[in-house]
């Protein structure tokens, strides 16, 4: 089952590369807000999504398709504070979701991996779907942060390390691509070897099989003449 699931990881992740998901998106950036709390129940989050209105933006941007480009609430990239985002959705892998400012991208908060005890999530979901995993939003920590009764447009600079985080990405989708075409050669060679073996058993199968057909004939002429 394990097996399944990281060749589920692996395609997804191929499928998101090859559609340029990752990609800096201006308009994610622009959208982005600065919100005391998400929504952690699927009402509650689409009544927050109505309210952001992507689907205003979604058709003027080129970041990925209308479909895609949807509502967020998720942390930054210091994990101090949850942001309100209307940015291409993805597949995330086994960790926390973040919007990441300098990378203008959804991506996996690396800081922040999931697990059996805290914080908890799956092992792959979709980043539109981060309300279901709230232990990740209790990971904020409002040391330090000073808010407005009203949301405020999310202006701050990141010095996140983004070159880290696309470097991960590459050598990630490098490992899945190596390791999803090592499975295949692996059931190719295994399939050749169970044909060669099969073609190699059939003629001694065929000649066992003479030889025994012999040997009963020679046993009844040998009954006859006797």
């Amino acid at each position: 089952m394990n097996n399944v699931h990281l060749l589920m990881g692996y395609v997804l992740l191929l499928m998101q590369l090859s559609q340029g998901i990752s990609r800096y998106c201006q308009e994610a950036v622009d959208s982005a807000e600065s919100v005391r709390s998400c929504p952690t129940s699927k009402e509650e989050w689409e009544i927050a999504a109505w309210k952001k209105n992507c689907s205003k933006i979604a058709s003027q941007q080129n970041c990925s398709s209308a479909e895609k480009f949807q509502y967020h609430c998720v942390l930054n990239g210091y994990r101090n504070e949850t942001l309100e985002v209307c940015a291409p959705s993805r597949i995330i892998f086994g960790h926390c979701v973040e919007f990441n400012l300098q990378g203008g991208v959804i991506q996996e908060q690396y800081s922040s991996p999931c697990n059996d005890t805290f914080p908890r999530c799956d092992k792959h979901y979709s980043s539109s779907t981060a309300y279901k995993y709230p232990n990740c939003y209790q990971l904020v920590s409002l040391s330090g942060i000073i808010y407005s009764k009203t949301t405020m447009k999310y202006h701050e600079t990141s010095t996140t390390d983004e070159s880290h985080s696309r470097e991960f990405q590459i050598i990630v989708g490098i490992t899945a691509g190596f390791s999803f075409a090592v499975c295949i050669c692996a059931c190719i060679i295994r399939v050749i070897r169970y044909k060669t073996k099969a073609h190699r058993e059939a003629p001694i199968n065929e000649m066992g099989g003479s030889i025994c057909v012999s040997l009963v004939e020679s046993n009844k002429a040998r009954g006859l003449s006797d």
